[in-house]
């Protein structure tokens, strides 16, 4: 089976970099990591991600302004897009999530476990994992 493809587009460098080697560690996910939120529609089109993780709070560009960017792109339209922030607390994840779209919102920090239990809704089948998973915190 092969890799699901993620991509991570955050400005926070030490916290993206955790999740994704995190990621990479299970030996289900290839990731690339994005820091610079003006490069992040670049970099979705280069690497063509299955699932696309961004903050929504970034210098230079809003990660909601990539994220209508990434849908109206004719090769990335569909990848599912899922906003991480430390904006919001676990409840106001879903309502805002509808107002933007019905885009899903996963407050920050998220677990590794929460991170790959989204991809797996969003990728049922790229994500199953062959071996176990680690659990909720």
């Amino acid at each position: 089976m092969s890799k699901a493809k993620v991509l991570i587009v955050d400005d926070d460098v030490t916290s993206s970099r955790l999740l994704g080697s995190g990621l990479e560690r299970t030996g289900m996910f290839e990731v690339k990591v994005e820091n610079v939120a003006t490069r992040a529609l670049g970099s979705a089109r280069q690497f063509k991600p299955d699932i696309i993780f961004m903050d929504v709070c970034m210098p230079g560009e809003d990660g909601t302004d990539i994220a209508f960017q990434v849908q109206k792109d004719p090769t990335l339209h569909g990848t599912p897009l899922v906003f991480l922030t430390s904006l919001i607390s676990g409840q106001e994840a879903t309502t805002q999530g509808n107002e933007r779209g019905g885009r899903e919102f996963l407050p920050k920090p998220a677990s590794l476990a929460k991170i790959i239990a989204c991809i797996q809704r969003h990728l049922p089948r790229q994500a199953q994992s062959p071996g176990t998973v680690p659990t909720a915190n």
